[in-house]
C-alpha cells in the first residue's frame, strides 16, 4: 500500500513503531525477573535479532522480542499466561506448533509489542527431532545472549550454533534438490486439478504458497553458489528484497497474478516456467541433475 505523504495514519503508525521498538528492553527486563522468581525455569536466552544488539548489530524496529526458555514443565508454562502477566497488558496470545517439536508462545502486548517464546524441555537439545533441532541450531547460529545459565544455556546452544553454521554453508545435495523439484511438480498438477474443479482460491495458495517457496529456495541455492557459502538467504527465506537477485524480484511480482480461474491459470504457467529455468540453473551451478522428464510430463498435462 503507497501511503499520500500527509495520510494521518502513517504519521501515527510512525510514532508507534518508534514506541513499540523502544518497550522492549523494559520488556526483557521484566521477564528476567520472571524467571529468576520461576523455579522451574532451568535456562533462558534471547535469540534472534534483539539477542545481537549488545554487539552493535542494531535490530530492525518491527523486530520482535525472540526467547528461549528450558524447564522441567514445559507443557504447564504453554498452557498459562499468569506467570507472563509482568510483561505488560496481554492483548492476545496463541501457542504456533508449526514447527513439530517446537512449540511458540506467541503474546501481543500494549504499544503491539510481540514477544514469541520458544518453551522447550530441558533435553530439547539432546534428544528432539532433527527437523526441531536443525531449526534450533539456525537459531542459535545467529546469535543468543544468555538470560539465566542452566539445562542447554549456554554450552548446548554454542554446540548447535557450530551445527547450524555447517549446515548454513553446506551446498545443497542431490536429495535435497530431487525433493524440491518432485514436490514442486505435483504441486503443479495439484493446483491445476483444483482450478478445473472451479475452486480458485484453493489454487492460488498452492501456487502462492508451497510452489513460491520453492521458487523462492532454488533462488536462495543460487545466490549462495553466486555470492558465497557466507551469503544469507535466511533459514525462512525472509529479507528476501535484501538477498534476491533484482531480475527475480521482478519476475517473481510478475507472476502474482489475478485472484481470477484465467488469472491463476496464467500465473500457475508463469511459476512453472520461473521454477523451471531456476532449477536448471541451480542444477548446473551445483553439478545436480534436473529431473526433465517429470518436468515435461506435468508440464503436458497441466497445459493441454
Amino acid at each position: 500500500m503507497s501511503w499520500p505523504k500527509q495520510h494521518p495514519a502513517r504519521r501515527t503508525l510512525s510514532g508507534r513503531v518508534g514506541e513499540v521498538s523502544s518497550s522492549y528492553p523494559a520488556i526483557l527486563q521484566r521477564f528476567c525477573r520472571v524467571i529468576e522468581d520461576l523455579g522451574q525455569v532451568a535456562g533462558a536466552a534471547v535469540i534472534g535479532s534483539r539477542a545481537v544488539e549488545d554487539a552493535g548489530q542494531i535490530p530492525d524496529q518491527a523486530a520482535d522480542l525472540d526467547l528461549l526458555v528450558f524447564t522441567g514443565g514445559p507443557q504447564e508454562l504453554l498452557a498459562a499466561n499468569v506467570w507472563l502477566g509482568p510483561l505488560g497488558r496481554i492483548w492476545a496470545s496463541t501457542v504456533d506448533r508449526t514447527v513439530p517439536g517446537l512449540p511458540v508462545k506467541r503474546l501481543l502486548l500494549d504499544h503491539s509489542a510481540q514477544v514469541d517464546i520458544l518453551i522447550l524441555p530441558v533435553d530439547a537439545v539432546t534428544r528432539g527431532e532433527p527437523a526441531a533441532r536443525a531449526v534450533l541450531a539456525e537459531a542459535a547460529r545467529r546469535g543468543f545472549r544468555s538470560l539465566k545459565e542452566g539445562g542447554p544455556v549456554s554450552d548446548g546452544l554454542r554446540e548447535l550454533a557450530k551445527e547450524g553454521t555447517a549446515a548454513f554453508r553446506a551446498p545443497p545435495s542431490q536429495e535435497e534438490f530431487s525433493q524440491l523439484v518432485a514436490r514442486f511438480w505435483i504441486d503443479s498438477v495439484r493446483a491445476s486439478k483444483r482450478l478445473n474443479r472451479g475452486e480458485v482460491w484453493a489454487a492460488k495458495r498452492i501456487i502462492d504458497g508451497a510452489m513460491k517457496d520453492a521458487v523462492v529456495r532454488l533462488e536462495a541455492w543460487i545466490r549462495k553458489a553466486v555470492k558465497g557459502p557466507e551469503w544469507d538467504t535466511f533459514w525462512d527465506r525472509r529479507h528476501l528484497e535484501e538477498w534476491a537477485g533484482d531480475r527475480f524480484l521482478r519476475d517473481l511480482v510478475v507472476t502474482s497474478g489475478p485472484g481470477t480461474s484465467q488469472g491463476v491459470r496464467q500465473d500457475l504457467f508463469e511459476t512453472m516456467d520461473q521454477f523451471r529455468l531456476l532449477a536448471i540453473q541451480a542444477g548446473a551451478r551445483w553439478s545436480l541433475d534436473y529431473a526433465e522428464a517429470v518436468d515435461r510430463k506435468a508440464t503436458v498435462w497441466v497445459r493441454t
